[in-house]
């Protein structure tokens, strides 16, 4: 506020001692060279904050301003991984469950996540309870075929 006070003063006393000496200068061609000096003077007055901008810090706060924005940005993009991460494990879960009910198993399984491409995949599952080993076939079977595992990638234990 105090800078926009003192431009406006600047222009003000420009206009008015550019407008004493146009009354107090006699026509002619002093008049017009007079008239030209208190334009410049009055146009000086105008652009002084312009030309006496302090770009540096402009681009030291525009600096701050983008690297604030990446971290958000980053920020945003975790987070948008931790919410697919939680949904499809959600859903993946679910689906395990409903699985083990319908093949009437008693366990409980845990999916590990592979995050090194554009969508998680299940890296791994471990399947705790007393399995037979009939059951466990069929449930590595399962998940071979609907989650896209290898039958390494499906680990046994015992409760």
């Amino acid at each position: 506020m105090e800078v926009l006070r003192d431009w406006l003063l600047g222009v003000l006393a420009a206009s008015l001692l550019t407008a004493v000496a146009l009354a107090m200068m006699p026509d002619g061609p002093v008049r017009s060279v007079g008239r030209l000096l208190g334009g410049l003077l009055l146009f000086l007055a105008v652009v002084r904050p312009v030309l006496g901008f302090d770009y540096g810090a402009l681009r030291d706060i525009l600096a701050g301003y983008t690297a604030e924005l990446e971290e958000t940005g980053q920020a945003l993009v975790e987070t948008q991984e931790q919410l697919t991460e939680s949904i499809i494990a959600q859903g993946t879960d679910a689906y395990i469950q409903d699985k083990t009910a319908e093949l009437a198993l008693d366990c409980r399984a845990e999916v590990t996540w592979d995050w090194s491409g554009d969508a998680p995949v299940p890296a791994q599952v471990t399947v705790t309870g007393d399995l037979t080993p009939g059951e466990r076939e069929t449930l590595t079977q399962v998940f071979c075929e609907d989650l896209g595992l290898e039958p390494e990638q499906v680990v046994y234990q015992e409760r």
